[in-house]
């Protein structure tokens, strides 16, 4: 009698765990639905503890993307950039079709689209004439590679005094640019790869870099490229990884391969900001849900985050205004210039020093702290030095 008990209780509970489970996977889809996506994720999250749900990882994945593509299409129609708006609220349509939000929103867009509505600055974010949206959809293909036009104005390049851990070499002063284009991500090591089977580059990494003599290109990583029976491959996994272990020398000949260049340094910080006049393009602060660096060192003493301890695929993190991925963490990027001093008056398209002996990194890295992913921070390394927390991306003008 006492075993019949034990059995006849032990169903019952059995019975409610299934029950409470498929309760979670309802709440979860009615918040899905109706695009609540943190509420849908929390009730999925939920469920894991009454076992496995068939699709439930996918689904988990699914708020995970919306999560990330919702805030940045809500910050371009909060800054009237209808194109880019309506382009992020139908990825989360293709995502989730029922999603009331992203529908209403697109049609507001069509409807500020067809008017011709637009806006060219945010006076609450830039005293410049940089225009804070790039307003153009314009892009081009390198070698595929995709790249965005970025249009030229005038910016305040560098850093205030007020600015907290700030560097002196960063004195501010005004720049013109002309329009450009600017790589959407950084370099993978899928498409490096291309470029060193496409030109035959041993596995010495050695090749001759035009005005430079032969020089080393890359080095192996288990992060980034191997060369095995005679071949070059991204490492295991890592083929939407950003190429690591490349020399300036090396960005350079991917570069002129492409029919592209280096970016410019104030190239570099003008697309950056994306009109922002903020320690980082986020704001005051930078998460490490917003760029992947060492959390363990937050900027200006705010809360710590996370600390991954390695390079993540390119794109993993919201873009900034102008949909440029990843400019803040990951992989320092080798620019154009020889590091030196600023100009203390205004200037337009600067190139840098002439000659010097180390070319400028910008944008900070994975193992760096926050600091060293502000805007304005300035890196400099030899053109012949490498890490796996250097990589780049690549210009081109027009």
């Amino acid at each position: 009698m006492k075993r019949r008990l034990i059995v006849f209780i032990g169903l019952c509970l059995t019975v409610w765990h299934i029950s409470q489970a498929q309760d979670y996977v309802k709440l979860g889809n009615d918040c899905f639905d109706k695009g609540d996506y943190d509420c849908a994720k929390k009730n999925y999250s939920a469920q894991k503890k009454f076992g496995s749900a068939t699709g439930l990882d996918a689904k988990i994945t699914q708020c995970n993307q919306c999560i990330e593509i919702l805030p940045v299409a809500n910050f371009l129609f909060s800054e009237k950039d209808y194109v880019r708006a309506k382009a992020k609220y139908q990825e989360l349509l293709n995502i989730n079709p029922k999603d009331p939000h992203a529908k209403k929103q697109i049609e507001s867009c069509n409807r500020n689209i067809t008017s011709g509505a637009s806006s060219n600055s945010n006076p609450a974010t830039s005293t410049s004439t940089s225009p804070t949206s790039s307003t153009s959809t314009a892009s081009k293909t390198l070698q595929g590679v995709k790249l965005l036009l970025i249009r030229g104005g005038t910016f305040t390049m560098g850093s205030p005094a007020s600015e907290p851990e700030r560097f002196e070499n960063e004195t501010q002063h005004s720049v013109t640019l002309s329009d450009f284009y600017l790589s959407e991500k950084a370099i993978t090591n899928e498409q490096y790869c291309r470029f060193l089977n496409a030109k035959g580059v041993p596995g010495s990494g050695q090749f001759n870099v035009s005005g430079y003599g032969d020089q080393t290109l890359i080095y192996t990583h288990n992060w980034g490229v191997q060369y095995t029976n005679g071949k070059w491959n991204p490492s295991s996994g890592k083929a939407d990884f950003p190429v690591v272990n490349v020399t300036w020398y090396g960005a350079k000949a991917f570069c002129d391969w492409t029919g592209g260049r280096l970016p410019t340094e104030a190239e570099w910080e003008y697309a950056c900001r994306a009109g922002t006049t903020t320690p980082f393009n986020t704001g005051n602060n930078l998460t490490t849900s917003q760029a992947n660096y060492n959390g363990n060192y937050p900027y200006n003493s705010n809360a710590k985050g996370t600390y991954l301890q390695r390079t993540q695929s390119v794109g993993s993190y919201a873009p900034n205004a102008w949909g440029l991925y990843d400019m803040h963490g990951n992989v320092y990027e080798w620019c154009n210039d020889w590091f030196g001093n600023y100009s203390t008056s205004a200037v337009t398209n600067p190139q840098g020093p002439s000659s010097g002996s180390y070319r400028v990194l910008r944008g900070g890295s994975w193992g760096g702290y926050a600091r060293y992913c502000r805007s304005a921070y300035r890196a400099d390394d030899g053109p012949y030095d490498r890490s796996d927390a250097c990589g780049f991306r690549i210009a081109a003008s027009l």
